[in-house]
């Protein structure tokens, strides 16, 4: 058996605990621009306004409070956005809304960084052409952390109107802090499959990625060594969505999970494991749009 992840899988939805679901769904409809797919006292679906594709899942967590970011859990996840123009009107609606943010360019990609009113940190960036990406001599894509050229972002969205998410917006990648690297690359790249996208001799991080992506899941130490996993009873990463081709994908999924000892729950359409730092991941080849209750998260995370 070859452990190799099919190159066709993408991420999905992720599911988000919060304090308060009202505060929470205001802030991703009227910041990051989602809309409201579904909706209960304590759960909400969004999703991009064109299409209804879903994005984002909000679970309210009574009581919680936001961890420090000494423990394993969400570093951000990342929505993509189809084109420069689109970055550059949102970087014009954050100016308007009085929004703070940071930004990078990292060749590959331009990228803007919020975090929510939970503590939950978010990207919103936008693909470089493939075309235009840099390769060393060992195949390992070429990343920068160098300033973000916000003045031209700004003059390329000029006639772009912000009414929301584009079309086209999808989950770029989610990027993790782990409970401990080893274990997280044996469970991403030896198991899984995921291949590793960037020379880890010049990022104190794991990229790994799917397809020749320059990354679907990023994997880093910075909440320290043996981080505590987090608690499923405060705000953070309820659990991500890694999107398979077809349900038949789930077969070699499950089986590399079983035959490295891995615990997994298979549901007809979907497959939930449990990360080394937690985190559970759903692979599925239906996008979900439906809220995990407590009680299945509780399951999931024993």
């Amino acid at each position: 058996m070859t452990n190799v992840i099919d190159p066709a899988v993408s991420v999905g939805p992720v599911q988000l605990r919060v304090q308060s679901i009202s505060r929470a769904a205001a802030y991703y409809e009227n910041v990051l621009g989602l809309r409201m797919l579904g909706r209960s006292s304590s759960t909400a679906v969004l999703c991009v306004p064109s299409d209804g594709t879903p994005l984002v899942m909000l679970r309210e967590v009574e009581g919680s409070i936001t961890p420090p970011r000494t423990h394993a859990g969400l570093y951000h996840f990342a929505l993509l956005v189809p084109d420069r123009a689109s970055l550059g009107a949102f970087i014009r609606h954050l100016h308007s809304t009085g929004e703070q943010y940071g930004a990078s360019d990292h060749s590959v990609s331009e990228a803007l960084y919020l975090t929510d009113p939970d503590g939950n940190g978010i990207e919103v960036y936008r693909d470089r052409p493939r075309t235009e990406w840099n390769y060393d001599s060992n195949g390992f894509v070429h990343m920068t952390v160098d300033p973000l050229h916000e003045h031209q972002l700004l003059q390329e969205g000029k006639n772009t109107q912000w009414h929301g998410v584009p079309a086209g917006t999808v989950m770029g990648h989610v990027h993790l802090h782990v409970h401990d690297m080893n274990e997280a690359y044996r469970f991403y790249v030896e198991v899984l499959g995921f291949d590793l996208a960037a020379d880890p001799q010049k990022f104190p991080a794991f990229f790994v990625a799917a397809g020749g992506y320059h990354h679907h899941i990023g994997l880093n130490p910075w909440a320290g060594a043996r981080a505590p996993k987090a608690s499923i009873r405060n705000t953070g990463l309820d659990m991500y969505t890694i999107l398979l081709p077809s349900a038949r994908a789930l077969d070699p999924v499950a089986e590399r999970l079983e035959a490295a000892g891995y615990r997994f729950h298979r549901e007809e359409h979907a497959l939930y494991a449990t990360d080394p730092s937690g985190i559970v991941v759903c692979y599925t080849a239906i996008a979900p749009d439906a809220v995990l209750s407590s009680a299945q998260m509780t399951r999931l995370t024993e």
